[in-house]
């Protein structure tokens, strides 16, 4: 800030009231982002530099849907953990920091032309780290991966027609056929203990003469799974012969554990699949950035793309440029070091569940930064569905699940999502987001089993 403003930084801390946040005796959230960022050149941890994932960071009172919205929702300010909505506790990489300080020096924000290294930057991203060559004339830029795929329906799927999801499934695409007036499809997936598998011959027999397109999740969210080849060729052949457009949201792609690899759909040997294809993605899961609104599409197919672009319209900020740009030319080293932590946190949950709250159980998922838990044994001692039903009137209609969640946040401090709405399969179970310290997780997973154990 200018010294002229009459606010220096210190005295607009001062004044904000910003202070470090204590969550409970667990000690599970450290010093606040902003005051963070005043130390910014100790961006690094010490050891080997490499970057500190450990020391807890705090977001409360940064209007976090993570934190802010469970205390306020919990009245709970002692909140130990927000394992619900899909975003990172991490401070960002310092490349993006440092652009988004760069760029702020300039004080003018006016319309933005958008650059043509930024477009390079996602080919080469994915070209590197993929080997998956994408044209960018098939490009489209979009606000963020729900308005691609709002504008992919809006061009495919006419009102009261149906759109095919494997079930559980991200709740997020409920919220999209509303917005385009189209209709679910759930296709419930096997499941063998936690690990979960399409049944091709049920896929097919959910499609009708009314069934446009099939919104493909790789990797799936809430269940972790990674496809495979195999799977998502067979499951393009039967969307082709039936000609039902797939929609790849491969959002959480740069989330792969170790020894699982992630096959991006437009790399499979079909060409006539590959064509019948849209894919979105975006750096908002993989750095974080979905405040920022950004994403991007591309498909073989130029007549898709033309259609999507046709109801596309993309309000992108110059910051979200500015952050994603960073983060997809500087921030490769950042994700390579985050990647084993996340996958370590994955044994973290598994490990904790078998030898200390068995009650629950889990698969360790091949990707993502989610768990898909189950949570029977809770629902069971608490009477889930009873209050569930004694809870529900009118069009305010509870679920077993929702109780359960309630539940942990009211008695562990734990916040999570409820399985219910990610659809079909969802019941008995709640998706837990673990990407965070390990020090929060830590204290996350004891809480709940303090809380389970008394029950």
């Amino acid at each position: 800030m200018a010294k002229n403003d009459g606010l220096n930084r210190r005295l607009f801390l001062k004044r904000a009231g910003i202070t470090a946040f204590a969550a409970g005796a667990a000690g599970a959230v450290g010093s606040g982002p902003l005051s963070a960022v005043a130390a910014a050149a100790a961006a690094e941890a010490a050891g080997g530099g490499k970057y500190d994932f450990d020391t807890p960071y705090s977001r409360v009172g940064t209007d976090s849907v993570k934190w802010d919205q469970a205390i306020r929702t919990y009245k709970r300010p002692n909140l130990i953990a927000g394992m619900g909505i899909a975003d990172m506790d991490f401070r960002c990489a310092p490349c993006i920091t440092n652009a988004l300080t760069e760029r702020i020096k300039h004080e003018n924000w006016g319309y933005l032309d958008m650059p043509k290294e930024y477009t390079a930057a996602v080919v080469a991203w994915n070209k590197k780290r993929y080997n998956l060559d994408i044209d960018p004339e098939s490009m489209v830029l979009t606000t963020g991966v729900h308005p691609g795929i709002i504008a992919t329906l809006r061009a495919y799927a006419p009102p009261g027609s149906k759109v095919l999801l494997n079930t559980p499934t991200y709740n997020g695409f409920y919220g999209d056929l509303r917005a385009t007036n189209t209709l679910p499809e759930d296709v419930p997936m096997r499941n063998d203990k936690g690990k979960f598998s399409i049944d091709f011959d049920e896929f097919e027999r959910h499609i009708s003469h009314d069934t446009n397109v099939y919104i493909l999740c790789n990797p799936q969210n809430p269940t972790g799974n990674m496809w495979s080849p195999a799977d998502l060729l067979k499951i393009g052949q039967i969307c082709l012969a039936h000609r039902v457009l797939v929609i790849a949201d491969e959002i959480h792609c740069d989330f792969a554990m170790k020894g699982v690899k992630y096959t991006p759909f437009a790399s499979l040997p079909d060409k006539a699949v590959v064509n019948n294809s849209v894919t979105f993605k975006a750096c908002s899961k993989s750095f974080s950035l979905a405040a920022m609104k950004n994403a991007w599409g591309f498909s073989t197919n130029p007549d898709i793309i033309a259609k999507v672009r046709a109801n596309n319209r993309a309000d992108i900020t110059t910051l979200g440029m500015v952050a994603n740009k960073a983060a997809l030319t500087e921030g490769a080293d950042w994700l390579d070091q985050l990647l084993p932590y996340i996958d370590t946190n994955h044994d973290m949950v598994v490990n904790f569940m078998k030898t200390k709250l068995p009650q629950i159980t889990v698969a360790k998922a091949q990707g993502t930064y989610l768990q898909w838990v189950d949570v029977s044994y809770v629902a069971q001692k608490i009477g889930a569905k009873q209050k569930a039903a004694s809870m529900s009137s009118g069009r305010r209609q509870m679920s077993a699940e929702q109780v359960v969640q309630d539940w942990f946040a009211e008695n562990a401090g734990v916040a999570l999502n409820a399985g219910s709405s990610y659809g079909t399969g969802g019941e008995n179970h709640q998706r837990m987001n673990i990407a965070t310290s390990k020090k929060t997780l830590q204290a996350a997973l004891d809480a709940m089993a303090t809380a389970v154990n008394k029950l």
